[in-house]
C-alpha cells in the first residue's frame, strides 16, 4: 500500500512538473480525466483546452518573442487541441472540415496567411516564426492507428465563446464512416482584470 501511494505521488509530481514545462501541451490530472472539454470513445479522443492570454504571453516570452509579437498573440483566443486516433483505420484531421461559430456567426481559425501578415508588419525574425509555426495544430494530418497529434488553433480576439463541430473522414481513401464531434459553449479566457 505504501509503495502504491509513493508511486502515485511521484506520478502526480512528474505530471505537474511536465505541465509547467510544456505550457501549451495538454496535461492530465488524476482528479479529472482531461484538463478541458473532451470527447472519448473507442475510435477517437479529442480534448480542447482554451488558454488564458497571460499563459500564452508567458510561453512565447520564454522563447524570446518580442513584445510586439506578444501583443498580437494575446489579442486572440488560443485553444490547445489534442487528438488521438484510437481506431485501426486512418482518421483524417482536416480543419477545413471543422465548423466554428459564436451565436449565429461563423468563426474562422486564424491560419498561416493571417500570421505571416502579422509577422511581416513587425518584422518578426524567422526563428520566432518557426517556433510559432510548430506550436500550431497542423491543418491536415492522416492519423494512422493509435497516432496522436496536438497543437493550437487560434481564433479572433473578439470571440468570447464558441461552439466547434469537428468533422473527420475515415479510411485510407476517406470512404469510411465519418465522425462528427461537437463542443458547445466553450469559453475563451479573457485578460485578467488589473488589481
Amino acid at each position: 500500500m505504501r509503495n502504491t501511494r509513493l508511486f502515485l505521488t511521484t506520478v502526480r509530481a512528474l505530471g505537474v512538473l511536465l505541465c509547467g514545462m510544456l505550457a501549451v501541451a495538454p496535461c492530465y490530472s488524476m482528479d479529472k480525466p482531461y484538463p478541458g472539454p473532451f470527447f472519448e470513445n473507442e475510435q477517437l479522443l479529442m480534448v480542447i483546452i482554451p488558454r488564458a492570454p497571460e499563459q500564452m504571453a508567458a510561453f512565447y516570452e520564454a522563447r524570446g518573442f518580442p513584445q510586439a509579437a506578444i501583443d498580437i498573440i494575446t489579442d486572440t483566443c488560443f485553444v490547445t487541441v489534442h487528438i488521438e486516433n484510437r481506431s485501426q483505420q486512418v482518421t483524417w484531421l482536416e480543419t477545413a472540415n471543422w465548423r466554428l461559430g459564436n451565436n449565429s456567426q461563423a468563426v474562422t481559425i486564424l491560419g498561416a496567411d493571417y500570421w505571416n501578415g502579422q509577422w511581416d508588419t513587425i518584422d518578426l525574425p524567422q526563428a520566432n516564426r518557426s517556433t510559432f509555426h510548430w506550436t500550431q495544430l497542423p491543418p491536415v494530418v492522416d492519423l494512422q492507428a493509435d497516432e496522436p497529434v496536438g497543437g493550437n488553433i487560434v481564433l479572433p480576439g473578439n470571440v468570447s465563446s464558441f461552439h466547434l463541430e469537428a468533422n473527420f473522414m475515415t479510411g485510407k481513401d476517406k470512404n469510411g464512416e465519418p465522425l462528427q464531434i461537437t463542443f458547445e459553449h466553450v469559453e475563451c479566457p479573457q485578460h485578467a482584470a488589473a488589481p
